[in-house]
């Protein structure tokens, strides 16, 4: 993941860091876990990436929107394992939202950005949302677990989503 995260650092002009620790475990067992962060702008938009490998698997992308910014609340989700049973030709990812016409940009936008097809090809079940944050701005925010196997692929589709969302305020 080092590599990957440096080349994408490099792409972006980001800033990369990665901290290595190891935890003790219950009877003498050692949990190494490794934190994964890079920062980039884009069009003067923060966009913090995060990934905790090791011990939760976790990982979580942010990006706050300016004061003032008018963006719909939405909601991504995967659809159920049943849903898709009897629909198989429905998408995997689901948005959400009380504006039906941004509601159809951002699932145009869940295709060119490729995040359809890595939810597709891989366990890849991310939530995306629209929240506050404790200044009473809007955060874009994007959580996933990483028990799947394209996390490189997941990284640069989320960070297309992300420029996607921001070219769509600009």
């Amino acid at each position: 993941m080092n590599e990957v995260f440096a080349e994408i650092a490099k792409q972006e002009n980001g800033d990369f860091k990665v901290i290595d620790a190891k935890y003790e475990g219950w009877r003498g067992t050692v949990v190494p876990v490794s934190y994964y962060s890079l920062v980039m702008n884009y069009k003067d938009y923060c966009i913090n990436v995060s990934y905790e490998l090791g011990n939760h698997n976790l990982a979580k992308i942010e990006m706050e929107l300016k004061q003032g910014e008018i963006i719909p609340d939405f909601l991504i989700t995967n659809r159920s394992h049943y849903y898709r049973l009897f629909n198989r030709k429905a998408n995997i990812l689901k948005a959400d939202s009380v504006n039906n016409a941004f509601k159809s940009f951002v699932e145009n936008l869940l295709f060119s950005s490729g995040l359809e097809m890595l939810a597709r090809k891989n366990l890849f079940e991310p939530k995306v949302y629209i929240s506050r944050n404790k200044n009473h701005l809007k955060v874009l925010t994007v959580e996933f677990h990483l028990v799947f196997e394209d996390k490189k692929g997941a990284l640069t589709s989320l960070i297309a989503f992300c420029k996607g969302i921001v070219d769509y305020l600009g």
